[in-house]
């Protein structure tokens, strides 16, 4: 039995909806993909322009804390990071020293041969103190021709045993300006750091210590305590 002109229309009706509903799904899938896909591309320019922004603060960060002249930490960064290594020591119980070094004979060089020799000097001393230190201690120019130098989780037997080692080192490798081997010398004292250090006294405790030394004139290493618990 042939169906009739209505019933043709019905089914073409309902072929037509069927067809218009499988076309909106398909529109609706495609814009939540897009929209998606639009939504995954500014979270990665976000996140880009978050490690862009972070990788900035962190260089000022660096050149705020870094001696220009020597290219290692100025008094500024040097603090911050021995507060952090007192921290530690404080949860852990863990001790270090803090090293006082100021050159001899400085002013005399200045003099002599002018700044930009005294400028030399302390690249070519601060090179010295990076090159014979581990690669997790700090190394500052402190100002002037003070540096500082703080050796967790070191001892003093250590540490006389590397300020030795750098001092063997000047020595053998004198800078050499306009043809002149200028000999670099410098006088050192430290102190030993633990849990119930204080910042103020550990700088001032090293710095006695080096000024001793330098007053005594001696060879060895002079070390003074800058709380009663670092013995």
């Amino acid at each position: 039995m042939e169906k009739s002109q209505i019933e043709l229309l019905i089914e073409l009706a309902a072929d037509f909806q069927q067809q218009t509903a499988i076309n909106n799904r398909a529109t609706e899938e495609s814009e939540q993909s897009n929209a998606l896909s639009t939504l995954v591309d500014l979270a990665r320019d976000m996140q880009m322009r978050l490690d862009q922004q972070q990788n900035r603060i962190r260089q000022l960060e660096l050149m705020v804390e870094t001696d220009e002249l020597t290219g290692l930490y100025n008094r500024r960064g040097f603090m911050r990071r021995t507060r952090e290594a007192l921290a530690r020591a404080a949860r852990n119980a863990e001790r270090g020293l803090m090293v006082i070094a100021d050159l001899d004979g400085f002013k005399e060089i200045n003099d002599q041969y002018g700044h930009a020799a005294g400028d030399a000097v302390l690249r070519h001393f601060g090179q010295n103190l990076r090159t014979h230190t581990r690669s997790d201690d700090y190394v500052a120019r402190f100002g002037g021709d003070e540096f500082a130098i703080l050796m967790s989780g070191s001892s003093p037997d250590a540490a006389e045993k590397r300020i030795n080692q750098l001092q063997n080192a000047t020595a053998r490798f004198p800078l050499i300006w306009q043809g002149k081997a200028l000999g670099i010398k410098a006088s050192f004292g430290y102190t030993v750091y633990s849990a119930k250090s204080d910042i103020s006294d550990l700088i001032r405790a090293a710095d006695d210590a080096m000024y001793a030394k330098k007053h005594a004139g001696r060879k060895t290493v002079t070390t003074k305590n800058a709380d009663h618990d670092a013995a």
